[in-house]
């Protein structure tokens, strides 16, 4: 699109701006009519991962660390946020950030013990060398606060509004073709050890990359929801009973959404998309990173919410976590449908 002459790029933007702006209503064939809640539902998962989402991405145009450093000092704006408008969310978070240090074993390898992915290539991430924890600084919070995060999950967990603790992996690793059912097991296994000193027990599973796979590990690990449909137009529905006995939540966008859109445009769409929802009594779940740039904050996250706080006020909508929204789903769902586990995709 670069190579565009200029009404050439405005032509495009707009016509993708149209076509992004159409939201499907998922129905499900095997429940009808399809279940439906008392009023619509927004969810937000945020992405949770400092450094580590960034240390293989391609078309970076600056660093992992600072990227996560920028994710940190967010991470407090957007919580004043959410307890100004009492509005919970799901935290995506990846395991390594709830140690407060961590140090090479004998052999000079960080984390040793921890299965790991062999070199690969997609359209997101480049590791084509190297340890998967080559750059895993073996410190501590305070010397490497880009990796490391122990003091922002307490502030997640002493907020006002009671947040979801959602798992993002122990290191980020997707769940994609490159990643055997150990390194999946392993991921499960050493974010859900990281979380047990705080007393989390997470029911959530982020995909990193929005990579799906292993789908048949996560009931066997504790989990309840994944979300799992993230390659397809933008969703209102609810989410759906998997095979593998979890649910499986629809994407609706990601706030980030949109090459040369307006931040006016990216904030209407979300808006949109609330919209129907309190209209069809479905939901509609929009993700984001907390290294959002201040503008992506103030002019689109910040309008978009108060919008829904507005619906919210006039008993339209409620906003809830993720694994909220799995709990209203399944008791809004025909009694014969509950005892057969639901529809499989």
């Amino acid at each position: 699109m670069a190579r565009l002459p200029g009404w050439g790029r405005s032509l495009l933007a707009r016509a993708d701006y149209a076509r992004a702006c159409r939201a499907h209503i998922h129905h499900d064939p095997s429940v009808d009519p399809p279940p439906r809640l008392q009023r619509g539902v927004l969810t937000l998962s945020i992405d949770f991962e400092l450094a580590w989402a960034w240390q293989y991405a391609r078309d970076q145009h600056e660093s992992a660390e600072a990227k996560g450093l920028r994710e940190r000092a967010q991470i407090p704006v957007l919580l004043q946020l959410f307890n100004e408008l009492e509005i919970p969310a799901t935290w995506a978070t990846v395991g390594h950030l709830f140690l407060d240090q961590c140090s090479k074993d004998a052999h000079g390898c960080a984390h040793g013990s921890l299965p790991r992915p062999g070199h690969f290539e997609n359209g997101l991430w480049s590791f084509t060398s190297g340890d998967w924890y080559q750059f895993d600084p073996c410190s501590d919070v305070r010397r490497a606060p880009a990796w490391y995060g122990p003091d922002l999950i307490e502030s997640v967990l002493r907020s006002a509004v009671q947040h979801e603790i959602g798992c993002h992996g122990f290191s980020h690793a997707g769940f994609g073709p490159y990643c055997s059912a150990e390194v999946a097991a392993g991921e499960l296994q050493a974010c859900i050890d990281a979380m047990k000193p705080y007393g989390i027990a997470p029911g959530t599973f982020i995909f990193p990359g929005n990579d799906v796979g292993h789908l048949d590990l996560f009931a066997r690990h504790g989990f309840s929801a994944v979300r799992a449909f993230p390659v397809q137009p933008p969703v209102v529905g609810l989410p759906i009973r998997l095979k593998e006995g979890i649910w499986g939540h629809h994407v609706t966008s990601a706030i980030d959404r949109g090459y040369l859109w307006t931040v006016e445009q990216r904030a209407a769409r979300l808006c949109r998309f609330i919209d129907i929802a309190a209209e069809e009594r479905l939901a509609t779940h929009i993700w984001f990173h907390p290294s959002l740039t201040a503008v992506e904050i103030t002019d689109v996250l910040n309008v978009f919410l108060r919008h829904a706080a507005r619906l919210r006020e006039q008993g339209r909508l409620e906003i809830v976590t993720n694994a909220r929204l799995a709990a209203m789903t399944g008791a809004a769902m025909p009694a014969q449908e509950q005892r057969s586990g639901g529809a499989a995709r």
